[in-house]
């Protein structure tokens, strides 16, 4: 029979000269291929799932066993706590003397070294002070000189003396700068320094250099504390790299505290406004956290040889936002700045301690009670009402 249009014959298959067994065991052939190709990429997605959990329990683990890991004692260990003699600082001696450690302060001001020694002698613990200013190199030498004469040896350093100034970034002043990075990374540089070759004598030897959120993220009106505490951050991750292992670094980064300190505290340009919101927020117990509390934790995470600790969850949150919604995370920022925190003011504008500021609305926050329970001065512990 002729076929309806010409190659049909072709396009059924018939008169190619190809027997239909040939065909048959082509097609198979072929059918064969393709389930071959679809096991072998089933084979290789179930390798890949199979590494993929191994990674996440190899994960799991680690992060597990960091947590398990043996904790150290500070029985007998002989620590100094550089701005010891009061709010955080006093806080961690406490804790490390609460362990069993010798803690010995450092702060620039005598009074306040003795009346901290006092309370700690006075509750049975083991306290020295030393006078220090940790932006000089010499005046640290002789802080552990004078400990090693007494002790024979160092255990520990804790890098917490601090200083903040408050102001929008138009109203800073090169000596803002200047003085944070000063305080925060060349003072703890000039410690880590000087007690390195003893530290590294010692079988518990541990720095604990104690940063900021504002080392993690960048916070409004407060930038030459943030680029301080930023560097204080880098320096120590390369130090608990380059130090391991016979001396473990723990970098701290805790959020706001209530360390009845916020009369110390220095602001520029809108002086009152600047106060408010930064005695507000440092207060409560919504935006800032208690810092016995926070002090604990660092001591803790110490002990367990920890990388990092980010004392409060306020911090934690800020923190998370930040590496998760980068984008979202500066524009809340950016928002804050335009729209919530004081504006710049023209001209230079001299820094003010916020002890001398009037307080208005946000005086009755301020706690007599943490002031005095964390060391702070007389003059932190009154501010102006109105």
């Amino acid at each position: 029979r002729g076929a309806p249009y010409p190659g049909a014959r072709a396009a059924r298959g018939c008169g190619t000269g190809v027997a239909p067994s040939t065909r048959r065991r082509g097609a198979l052939r072929r059918i064969s291929t393709v389930t071959l190709r679809g096991e072998r990429e089933v084979d290789l997605m179930r390798g890949r799932r199979t590494w993929a959990g191994a990674v996440v329990a190899a994960g799991l683990s680690l992060w597990w066993t960091s947590r398990r890991r043996r904790r150290a004692s500070w029985a007998r260990a002989v620590v100094v706590v550089t701005g010891g003699s009061r709010g955080l600082g006093f806080a961690l001696a406490t804790t490390f003397a609460t362990e069993g450690a010798i803690v010995w302060l450092a702060s620039r001001d005598q009074a306040e070294i003795d009346r901290a020694v006092r309370r700690l002698r006075a509750d049975g613990l083991s306290a020295y002070g030393h006078v220090c200013d940790v932006t000089d190199p010499a005046s640290v030498e002789q802080l552990v000189h004078a400990v090693v004469r007494r002790h024979a040896r160092l255990d520990v350093v804790v890098n917490n003396a601090g200083v903040i100034t408050a102001m929008p970034f138009d109203n800073a002043e090169l000596d803002d700068f200047r003085t944070s990075l000063d305080t925060h990374f060349w003072g703890p540089l000039h410690v880590i320094r000087a007690a390195l070759p003893w530290l590294r004598r010692s079988h518990r030897a541990h720095i604990v250099n104690v940063s900021s959120i504002g080392g993690r993220v960048g916070v409004p009106h407060l930038a030459p504390y943030c680029a301080g505490k930023f560097a204080l951050a880098g320096l120590s991750e390369v130090l608990r790299a380059e130090l391991a292992p016979g001396i473990a670094v723990t970098l701290a980064t805790p959020g706001l505290m209530r360390t009845g300190s916020v009369g110390r505290v220095r602001v520029r340009g809108r002086h009152a406004a600047e106060a408010r919101w930064f005695a507000a927020l440092s207060a409560t117990a919504l935006t800032s956290q208690d810092a016995m509390r926070a002090a604990r934790q660092i001591v803790q995470a110490a002990a367990r040889g920890r990388a990092s600790v980010m004392p409060g969850w306020q911090a934690r949150v800020q923190h998370a936002a930040h590496h998760l919604a980068p984008e979202w995370s500066a524009a809340v920022m950016a928002a804050v700045a335009r729209h919530v925190l004081p504006a710049p003011v023209d001209g230079p504008s001299p820094a003010r301690a916020i002890s001398d500021v009037p307080l208005g609305w946000a005086a009755p926050l301020v706690s007599t009670r943490t002031a005095v329970r964390y060391n702070q001065p007389e003059a932190a512990l009154t501010t102006p009402q109105a």
